[in-house]
């Protein structure tokens, strides 16, 4: 049976009426057949999601023509669209689903209807940072695109806009290319049964790779593609397009209101887990900070972290990075400043950012957890070869006559066999040890063997994601393990089969020991002169009578 366009229906939801679990029927009869064995209890439907008469459908095999879906007999349906195409906004949500688990994004996919169906649109938002992502499908008037994208703008921070193929006006693609220096693109792929997303950006004289989802970003600045640099950059807001027209006297800000902006914007570069660059931070935080000297930049950078969050909160200026992902070299003089020491080389300074970085990423991102010890440095400016990892005990003061005592909050637990050398960590400190156990100068292998041990006991504890990270941290831990020489050799594993067959040989030898011997208890000794002719005079003895 065929669509009312006369096309074949390749395209349903699994499940029910009102699914969003999207499929393509294989066309093929051979790969139908495979399909079929592998999910004999999937059940077909035309949804309403797909703009259906959510009626039940079957797939139909056939050996001489393509394999298809088909509507039940007597049943009316007016979907329009039926091609491999017309589930892609639900395959996209999928997408968007999965990226935004994967880097711990708060967002939510909605489709659309604009007048064409439920597929005109996919809306992509970020809860509290308020930013923005349209997917456009249906092809939409420069006067309609206008109209929505002011409408979008005043409830968005950030407003991107990513048009399919032929969607976009061309007086659209102009204002764009001119606002922005490229416009965003997507299409998809087909993978067996499913679509995925890839998205470019183009302009009119070349454009970038296309690039899967997991390429991409969402950054302070909206979203960001490998590659694509905005040429400018200015709010969607109806406040930032105002201070954005051309001619418009730049505004000049105090100190105070330069460090609030900027320390706004480090914070959800923290938030969304990422490191912006200065030109990065001055389109969010403001266009005036694009001027300023080094020292000024020193200068403000350190007014942001004396209004930080206190001792020991994380640097945020360890998470501004140059284009080639390294720390600026000024960032090094903020954080001598700020009583931290003095990095003596880049390496040092790159490698005391990153800790600092991933300490600003577990304080400030969605969710939160405890995060790693900041890295200390020696007064030469190196980093301090034993970093103490052990948290500060907890202690008790108690009022006795004669003055004071203090006890510790808990006694001293005994150490656990083969943790030798070991400190005590938390339980979420153990993933940070095993990372710098591999960089660790001396018996590497062995420190890190012990580590393998705590972080063992350490996964019974921990929640998700925690154990997640956990455990990717072990198996690159045991890789780098085994492919040292000089790694102490591991015994095998035993499975527990052998394990029960080894313990009931033993038990069953245990038993026919103490049989034995049990056996040789009660028997009785035997008489040597049994069956044998006693010597003359032997036997004849009496037994010797006192005299009276």
């Amino acid at each position: 049976m065929i669509g009312s366009d006369g096309r074949l229906v390749q395209t349903a939801v699994i499940g029910s009426r009102n699914s969003g679990r999207a499929i393509i029927l294989p066309t093929d009869a051979d790969e139908l057949t495979r399909w079929r064995r592998r999910h004999p209890s999937y059940t077909y439907w035309c949804g309403t999601q797909l703009g259906g008469c959510g009626n039940e459908l079957s797939d139909r095999l056939y050996r001489d023509k393509v394999c298809h879906f088909a509507h039940r007999p007597h049943t009316s349906c007016h979907r329009t669209a039926t091609g491999a195409a017309s589930a892609d906004h639900l395959f996209i949500k999928d997408d968007l689903a999965a990226w935004a688990g994967r880097n711990r994004l708060k967002g939510r996919a909605t489709s659309r209807d604009l007048g064409s169906g439920p597929g005109d649109a996919v809306d992509f938002r970020v809860g509290a940072a308020r930013q923005h992502v349209r997917f456009q499908f249906s092809r939409l008037a420069h006067a309609e695109w206008h109209q929505a994208r002011q409408r979008l703008s005043s409830e968005s921070a950030t407003l991107d806009w990513v048009f399919g193929p032929g969607t976009a006006h061309p007086e659209t693609m102009e204002e764009l290319y001119d606002e922005y220096g490229y416009l965003l693109r997507f299409r998809f792929e087909t993978h067996g049964a499913v679509r995925r997303i890839r998205l470019r950006a183009e302009d009119p004289r070349r454009s970038t790779d296309w690039v899967p989802l997991d390429a991409c970003a969402v950054t302070p600045a909206g979203l960001r593609i490998p590659g694509a640099e905005p040429r400018r950059r200015s709010g969607p807001g109806p406040a930032a397009e105002a201070g954005a027209e051309r001619g418009a006297a730049p505004v000049r800000r105090s100190h105070e209101e330069q460090a609030l902006a900027l320390k706004e914007a480090l914070l959800t570069a923290a938030r969304f887990r990422t490191r912006p660059t200065w030109e990065a931070l001055a389109r969010t935080a403001g266009s005036d900070l694009l001027g300023l000297s080094v020292p000024d930049r020193v200068g403000l950078l350190v007014g942001v972290e004396q209004a930080g969050g206190g001792e020991g909160s994380p640097l945020l200026s360890a998470l501004i990075r140059t284009g080639e992902s390294d720390p600026p070299p000024y960032v090094g003089n903020v954080v001598a400043a700020v009583g931290c020491g003095f990095p003596a080389t880049a390496a040092v300074l790159r490698r005391w950012c990153q800790r600092e970085a991933d300490r600003a990423f577990a304080v400030h991102g969605v969710p939160s957890r405890t995060a790693p010890p900041r890295l200390l440095l020696t007064v030469d400016g190196q980093i301090a070869a034993q970093q103490s990892a052990e948290p500060a005990q907890h202690q008790t003061i108690v009022h006795v006559k004669g003055g004071r005592v203090r006890q510790s909050a808990a006694p001293p637990k005994p150490e656990p066999k083969g943790h030798a050398g070991v400190p005590l960590l938390r339980d979420t400190e153990i993933r940070h040890a095993l990372r710098s156990a591999r960089q660790r100068r001396g018996p590497r292998p062995r420190y890190a063997a012990a580590l393998m041990a705590r972080a063992e006991e350490a996964m019974t504890r921990l929640p998700e994601p925690q154990r997640t990270e956990l455990v990717a941290e072990m198996v690159t831990t045991r890789r780098w393990l085994d492919s040292r020489p000089d790694t102490p050799a591991r015994k095998p594993k035993e499975s527990r089969r052998a394990k029960k067959t080894a313990d009931a040989k033993k038990t069953a030898a245990a038993k026919q020991t103490a049989r034995a011997q049990k056996t040789r208890q009660g028997k009785k000794a035997k008489n040597p002169l049994l069956g044998a002719r006693p010597l003359p005079g032997v036997g004849d003895a009496r037994p010797k009578t006192r005299p009276k």
